[in-house]
């Protein structure tokens, strides 16, 4: 599933409590509108499932304050409303002709089209992801620990991220975040491991994806907590420093000795 860039132009009336908003906004692939505490958001999304495209299926949906109130894909060519207030703008909004007659060329006007400009074409692009391992503390759990494996900007969006302890695969106590998109045709996830750290312990995120030749894995070491890494870090680059003005200041010293004329007393 790819994730496009579109302008779209929507007239938006909201009910909340008795509150109408009407705003006109231009929207890209995912944009979001705030007014007073309300936030408004419009994702659009092109999806396929093979290299032809010959599937393809532009979609809308519209969220209100974490409420999806409408919704649009070519496939049923209407709105559909799927709260009240979603069900009184897709009444409206389907009767508007224009409005419709665009939505069933977008597939081809900004699916199709901007896959064939991004870069040649997105169905054959490969980008690896970076990634990298923290630890935090976790705010209400059985363990001491959790790691955090960032695993960001990469395409395509399959992958498979897992947790090593002492190179075994750990199952327990692991959660991820949902695939995130950039924005830029490209995607991010977040994998968790809470665990309790052990002395000799070593763990590792392993990230596997189809633009690597070999899998990337980040090892964190609980021998040396972040925090303590840090401090020997700052530490050291202090006495680095000290070294670096105290050699400085032996050099001037014996300049100004050298060029010193002695003049004997009486």
């Amino acid at each position: 599933m790819v994730a496009s860039s579109l302008q779209i132009s929507s007239l938006y009336t909201l009910c909340l409590r008795g509150l109408v908003l009407v705003s006109l906004l231009m929207c890209s692939s995912k944009t979001s509108f705030g007014v007073d505490g309300y936030l408004l958001q419009m994702i659009g999304d092109c999806e396929y499932s093979d290299s032809s495209m010959t599937d393809m299926l532009y979609s809308q949906r519209h969220v209100f304050n974490q409420q999806e109130f409408l919704h649009y894909d070519s496939k049923i060519k209407k709105y559909v409303g799927n709260t009240a207030c979603g069900v009184k703008n897709a009444e409206t909004w389907n009767k508007d002709k224009d409005m419709m007659a665009q939505l069933l060329g977008d597939v081809d006007r900004y699916c199709k089209y901007n896959m064939g400009l991004y870069r040649g074409g997105t169905t054959d692009r490969e980008i690896p992801p970076s990634v990298r391992v923290s630890s935090i503390k976790p705010f209400s759990s059985q363990h001491q620990t959790m790691l955090i494996c960032y695993v960001i900007g990469f395409y395509p969006r399959e992958i498979k991220v897992t947790w090593l302890r002492n190179g075994a695969e750990v199952m327990a106590d692991v959660s991820s975040s949902e695939l995130l998109p950039d924005g830029d045709w490209t995607y991010q996830i977040h994998s968790y491991l809470e665990l309790t750290p052990q002395s000799g312990d070593s763990y590792t995120c392993r990230v596997e994806h189809s633009s690597l030749a070999e899998a990337i894995e980040e090892t964190w070491d609980p021998a040396m907590p972040e925090s303590k890494r840090n401090k020997i870090i700052i530490g050291t680059s202090g006495i680095v420093l000290g070294l670096v003005i105290s050699a400085a200041g032996l050099i001037y010293y014996k300049k100004k000795a050298t060029g010193r004329i002695l003049v004997p007393s009486d």
